[in-house]
């Protein structure tokens, strides 16, 4: 059984960008070129006073095809904030307490939380691939 929590065991950016209804010169499903990846993965844990403890991190990306050909500064803002939203919303329906919440840039931000004895922070940022494609991307981390 894993440790982490069900947030985080089930978080998809794939779900979470074309659940956005308010994405506009974008195609994020993937008959419009949209493609996911899960990278880096990793879990450290053991036992201690207070029982089991553990630190995981996951990476979760979807690449969408930019409908035409340029999105603008001001677009690519707003497509990442659209997405704030959803995550707290999704957080909240996993029974997670919302710390903080902010943006330490304009195509990013982040949520720190905590569910039940587990903390956690989850960051989504966005980022030009060549002059076709827009990849987001989401960096989970959890720990006890």
């Amino acid at each position: 059984m894993s440790p982490e929590s069900p947030f985080f065991a089930k978080f998809s950016m794939q779900d979470l960008v074309t659940a956005n209804k308010s994405m506009t010169g974008i195609a994020c499903d993937p008959a419009g070129g949209g493609g996911t990846g899960n990278g880096i993965g990793s879990r450290g844990g053991g036992f201690g006073r207070g029982g089991m403890h553990f630190q995981s991190h996951k990476t979760d990306s979807f690449a969408c095809r930019l409908q035409s050909g340029t999105l603008a500064s001001a677009d690519e803002d707003r497509l990442i904030a659209s997405l704030k939203k959803p995550v707290e919303d999704l957080l909240r329906t996993y029974g997670a307490n919302i710390k903080e919440s902010g943006s330490r840039e304009a195509r990013s931000f982040y949520v720190s939380y905590a569910i039940k004895d587990i903390q956690g922070r989850i960051q989504v940022s966005g980022q030009r691939i060549g002059v076709d494609f827009y990849n987001l991307q989401a960096d989970l981390e959890e720990s006890k």
